[in-house]
């Protein structure tokens, strides 16, 4: 591809670095004001570890990511060991405390660094003979490409900036060997290897990216290219025997759809839906809205071998395989993004390993790159003969992308304004309304407003019971929805489903409390029936209540009075016996319940 040189951006170099960095800054600016969200308990307000500061690395350093959540090992495919991440957040809680400006501080500040890393590789070393614009462009659509909205918007995803950060240091030095050809050149680039796989498994592709770029770029033979990925892959050796002898070679998976989301497909629809959701990473890249933090199941349904879906996917991802391939010995920059796009990407298309999510956002962060080398490049290429539509059309995709990325990190202020928005865009995901119910629940129990408490209580029905539309066999809404109608004093409904719960989970303590309690809130209404002379509605409540506790001698006792107020003799007889089994010494007088009324 000839990138033309005949235009000028009017600005130096060190003008269109301040640019960038003014813009990376400024698109990010509001989320400055943000409070956390999503998953920013795992690594830091709920994670125990990490809130001891300095004094929990030593534990950080020998578990896994989940362990100071959760207390235990997390049962994801895999494990999760990502230390490094873990490590500086501890060292901000040490320093500064909770606090949430100076976390969304620290990840716009990352992003910023990264840019500046990110358009001065790409300036000096990769672009250095190519148009000298190009470099500049691609920084710029890097920045507002809304794409990018969860890694800096969520806290979370910082260690997606750090580990890229550590990759970009590591190409410097690489790149720097190849031209003074210094061993001492490749140490750094070893240890900041070495520590982005430390912090992300997304690092693992820069073994590959590296003698790619050797080989597009400084006219390396693929045979000395390949020799450049000896010591960046004898780095990895390293890393998977210290993250083996942490969290093992293998976890089982995690048998529910929510956290395995191919579990429910048969081998053709996992396969199949598997290439459509490739291809659609690269549609996102191209429309990238609506974004949302989840595309979990239902909201992608399983496809089949025979589907429109499969057969589109599958010939895009073959043609530009084959374009690769056919441009690969032209070294051509078209080869190179489609290269760089697949090698980054594909490790975390679910092929290799099952990676917990179907598809998510933050995994683009760096295929992306790809992405805004091409359309620069086109841009660039297309200026002398079609000048006025190139700049539309590359104005009016900065100005879109912008746009969004500022609308779009509004949606992550807080839990609230990121669920209850994100679950009208992917109405069938079983994650998304089940966290937004569950916000309805976190938020019922601070309202004071009883009018107000009951419509949280309302909305949280209606998206568990959607929950339940779309995936009946979901456990983990029983215990919120049974909350529900519990606080909308519909407590026969709300025993039914904490009954599910404690069945779903049997060696739960807290079900087996919520039974108990429930329990006993059904034996007092139970009561209050028994007393206004309603016999038929106090059985019902006394029948729940010692279902769900079946030692409960008073409940009993009152189940078989009421039952002979109803002159069912039988049936009170067989209450009774249980009084007898439960609390032997108890006087039983059947007289006092067959007076008259």
């Amino acid at each position: 591809m000839q990138l033309s040189k005949d235009i000028s951006t009017g600005l130096t170099t060190s003008q269109q670095l301040i640019v960038l960095l003014l813009l990376a800054f400024g698109l990010n600016f509001n989320t400055l004001f943000h409070e956390y969200a999503l998953d920013d308990a795992v690594v830091l307000t709920g994670n125990t570890l990490v809130q001891k500061g300095v004094a929990g690395i030593p534990e950080i350093l020998s578990h896994e990511l989940f362990y100071g959540l959760e207390k235990q090992e997390s049962d994801l495919s895999g494990g999760r060991y990502r230390p490094f991440a873990l490590i500086v957040f501890a060292l901000e809680v040490q320093f500064f405390g909770i606090n949430p400006f100076v976390s969304h501080l620290i990840n716009v500040l990352l992003f910023v660094f990264l840019i500046a890393l990110l358009f001065r590789l790409l300036q000096k070393y990769i672009f250095r003979e190519l148009n000298p614009n190009l470099a500049f462009l691609t920084c710029m659509l890097f920045v507002v490409h809304p794409i990018h909205t969860e890694v800096i918007a969520n806290v979370k995803s910082r260690d997606e900036l750090i580990a890229f950060i550590l990759l970009l240091l590591s190409a410097f030095s690489i790149l720097r060997y190849l031209k003074n050809r210094k061993l001492i050149s490749l140490l750094p680039a070893a240890l900041c290897f070495f520590i982005s796989l430390l912090t992300r498994e997304s690092a693992i592709p820069f073994i590959g990216i590296i003698p790619l770029t050797a080989y597009f770029f400084y006219n390396q033979s693929i045979k000395k290219a390949l020799l450049l990925s000896i010591p960046l892959f004898s780095i990895f050796i390293l890393y998977m025997i210290i993250r083996i002898s942490v969290v093992g070679l293998s976890h089982s998976t995690d048998r529910d759809v929510l956290n395995s989301p191919f579990i429910l497909a048969t081998a053709s629809e996992a396969f199949a839906t598997k290439i459509f959701l490739f291809a659609k990473y690269i549609g996102l890249l191209f429309l990238p809205y609506p974004l949302t933090f989840d595309y979990g199941y239902n909201q992608i349904p399983y496809i089949n071998l025979h589907s429109f879906s499969f057969i589109f996917s599958a010939i895009l991802l073959f043609a530009f395989v084959v374009i690769s391939l056919l441009t690969f010995k032209t070294r051509s920059l078209l080869s190179f993004c489609i290269l760089f796009f697949f090698l980054t990407l594909f490790p975390f298309t679910n092929f290799i390993m099952d990676i917990g999510a179907p598809l998510a956002e933050r995994l683009l962060f760096q295929p992306s790159l790809a992405f805004c080398i091409l359309f620069s490049a086109y841009f660039l290429n297309t200026i002398p003969s079609k000048k006025i539509l190139s700049f539309t059309i590359f104005g009016s995709v900065l100005l879109l992308f912008s746009t969004y990325t500022v609308v779009r990190n509004m949606d992550w202020k807080n839990n609230d304004t990121l669920f209850f928005a994100d679950v009208e865009t992917v109405p069938n995901s079983v994650r998304a309304n089940l966290y937004a119910a569950k916000q309805y629940i976190l938020k019922s129990k601070k309202e004071t407003n009883k009018a107000l408490k009951d419509e949280y209580f309302k909305k949280a029905i209606f998206y568990d019971e959607r929950i339940l539309q779309i995936y009946p066999h979901c456990k983990f809404i029983y215990e919120d929805l049974g909350f529900a109608y519990f606080g909308l004093l519909n407590y026969l409904k709300a025993a039914e489903l904490w009954k599910k719960a404690a069945i779903l989970e049997p060696s739960s303590t807290s079900a087996k409390k919520r039974t108990q309690m429930i329990s006993d809130v059904l034996y007092n209404e139970g009561n209050k029936y028994f007393r206004s002379a309603n016999y038929a509605a106090a059985i019902t409540y006394y029948t729940k209540s010692v279902e769900l506790n079946e030692n409960n001698a008073d409940a009993w006792y009152n189940l078989g009075g009421a039952f002979f107020k109803t002159k069912d003799i039988k049936n009170g007889l067989e209450a009774w016996q249980m009084v007898t089994l439960l609390d032997p010494g108890r006087e039983l007088k059947m007289e006092q319940f067959q007076g008259k009324e």
